[in-house]
């Protein structure tokens, strides 16, 4: 029933995923690995939980895979158990009244003894001490880098349904091309992208907008809160937009003109974007670095204009290495320089601004690295619309 209701990796994907945790258990000196999940980001918060099981849950909960046995979900609220079980891939109990406790006897009933637990994930520090206090004589270890960078490269699984989250996310952003229209406030807009996303059978994972008028101060990046503001001519409206397909999504960044064209500095913003892109895209290779990446944004600088969001970054599920700014702006370089490999997927998304942040506009797609290139995975075509 449950293969029915939900969508689900094979078990082939589920076991090579598994192994390669415990790979990396054994590199780290770890006997047991707790990984744990929220409900932030739209449940993407989820992400490292759902890598071992398949479940894409709210609130707080644990995936527990030891080096022998069996991988057991821990679901803290008891309620969502049932769904869980109809969901997970892998065997799910109730946490109980507290999660930490049960996870903590459950490795007692292992057999385990003053061994080393690895934690990934923001696990609450009240967590932590129970751990420290149920279980003495054991060892703690934060291994969630190690753990996230099993999540780097994709299977040919997980790309088949990364690009069912970009289909997903192309129809989303296609509905408010097709929708927007002056008189409609932004949280209006928003209800246009999660009803497509929902009708088409996907989950809404980002919406971000935000509408400015061209001539004057406005926002220069989208909104994590749409307004009520009331979008009219010849403003523009920035997007960033993710639909998954449980929990591997797309993502897309276009400006929206309404009733007039881009004006002279709009137009210069949005060349930039569009030449910094392509200078990107166009060395996007294995073996490519960070260092590769920032030599492509420098356009951005040179045309006298700075960023506010990133670059570029990893994705899929949810954000990943590498996050990658600019030189002028300080910030986003990674030391020592990342190295794009194989069937890592990254967003590539420059938000050119003026220095002063009264405009801006964002242009973005996600892609997968081949094996001499990138592959966009999105569909819609690389320009700005004027509805």
């Amino acid at each position: 029933m449950s293969e029915a209701l939900y969508p689900r990796f094979s078990d082939a994907e589920f076991a090579r995923r598994h192994a390669a945790a415990r790979a990396m258990m054994a590199a780290e000196g770890v006997d047991v690995i707790a990984v744990f999940g929220d409900s932030g980001i739209s449940r993407h918060n989820h992400a490292d939980v759902h890598y071992l099981s398949g479940f894409l849950g709210n609130r707080n909960n644990y995936a527990v895979l030891p080096a022998k046995g069996e991988p057991v979900l821990f679901v803290q609220s008891h309620n969502h158990v049932p769904n869980a079980r109809e969901a997970a891939s892998i065997s799910t109990e109730s946490g109980r009244l507290d999660s930490a406790v049960t996870i903590a006897r459950h490795l007692t009933d292992l057999g385990l003894k003053n061994a080393t637990l690895g934690y990934a994930g923001n696990v609450p520090v009240q967590n932590y001490l129970t751990w420290q206090k149920e279980l003495p004589g054991w060892q703690f270890k934060d291994v969630s880098a190690a753990f996230r960078a099993l999540r780097l490269v994709k299977s040919a699984e997980e790309i088949d349904w990364l690009k069912k989250g970009a289909a997903l996310t192309d129809a989303a952003l296609q509905a408010l091309i097709d929708n927007i229209k002056p008189g409609l406030r932004e949280y209006e807009l928003g209800a246009i992208v999660e009803t497509a996303a929902l009708n088409a059978g996907g989950l809404p994972h980002l919406c971000y907008l935000a509408s400015t008028p061209q001539d004057g101060a406005g926002a220069c990046v989208p909104r994590q809160n749409l307004s009520n503001r009331v979008i009219g001519r010849g403003d523009v409206v920035n997007t960033e937009i993710s639909i998954s397909w449980w929990g591997y999504s797309g993502q897309m960044h276009r400006p929206i003109f309404l009733g007039a064209k881009p004006n002279a500095l709009y137009q210069n913003l949005w060349d930039t974007a569009l030449e910094a892109y392509t200078r990107c895209v166009n060395i996007l290779k294995p073996g490519a670095t960070s260092e590769d990446i920032l030599d492509a944004a420098e356009i951005i600088a040179e045309r006298g204009f700075t960023i506010n969001d990133g670059f570029l970054h990893g994705f899929g599920i949810g954000l990943l290495p590498p996050s990658i700014g600019t030189r002028e702006a300080k910030r986003g370089i990674p030391k020592p320089p990342f190295t794009l490999e194989e069937n890592m997927c990254v967003v590539v998304q420059p938000n050119v601004v003026t220095p002063d942040e009264s405009a801006g506009v964002q242009l973005g797609n996600l892609f997968r690295i081949t094996k001499t290139g990138a592959e966009c995975l999105h569909r819609l075509p690389l320009e700005y619309s004027v509805k």
